[in-house]
């Protein structure tokens, strides 16, 4: 990932807030020269360092994932359009363009299948659990695992033991001050709800 060095994010706390807020990954794996390509829920788990997900068995990309394979996977965070006139500076000899800010991860590491129903059967517990602590007074009980147990063998686990991560997070620092201020306020203005996690995101960071 082509990343400037006023744009790289190197705050682990930083990187796990947005994998754990933005947990629906793109999966990208090489087998044979064939490139594979799935969007799943994954977990990071920061004390192993490994993330941990599932697939279904029918994609081929499950099929195709072997042990000691190298897998990166992608989590986008909040993302949007910078308009040129909210900046408060101007360059007459150099004006102002659009941009596009965003945040993202990119993690990379090595595939360990995991087709126990036992460890498929944690794999989707620990999930739910992490988002239905968001889903109000509501939960949903899993209740026992042989009440699920066609659909635990519809499915395949894996955990990736992480060798690399790279963050960017392109959120306008090398714009001055009052630049930043504006497009803060920009993308508040316009109320939409990615703005408006963008908006947050470059407070929070900057």
């Amino acid at each position: 990932m082509y990343t400037p060095q006023h744009f790289c994010e190197a705050d682990q706390q930083r990187i796990q807030s947005l994998i754990s807020a933005n947990g629906f990954a793109t999966l990208i794996t090489c087998v044979r020269s064939e490139v594979h390509v799935s969007h799943a829920p994954v977990q990071f788990d920061p004390v192993r360092s490994v993330l941990v997900g599932h697939l279904a068995r029918a994609n081929p990309h499950a099929a195709n994932l072997k042990d000691g394979d190298t897998l990166l996977a992608i989590f986008h965070g909040p993302h949007g359009y910078i308009s040129p006139t909210w900046y408060a500076s101007e360059n007459p000899k150099s004006p102002n363009v659009p941009t596009w800010n965003y945040a993202a991860v990119h993690v990379t590491g090595t595939v360990r299948r995991l087709d126990a129903p036992k460890d498929i059967w944690n794999i989707v517990v620990a999930l739910s659990a992490q988002y239905e602590a968001s889903n109000g007074e509501q939960k949903w009980n899993p209740g026992h695992p042989a009440d699920h147990a066609p659909k635990l063998r519809a499915l395949m686990g894996f955990e990736v033991t992480v060798t690399n991560i790279q963050a960017k997070f392109k959120l306008s620092q090398n714009r001055p001050a009052g630049d930043i201020a504006g497009a803060i306020q920009g993308l508040e203005a316009g109320g939409f709800s990615g703005d408006l996690l963008l908006a947050e995101l470059m407070r929070e960071h900057l």
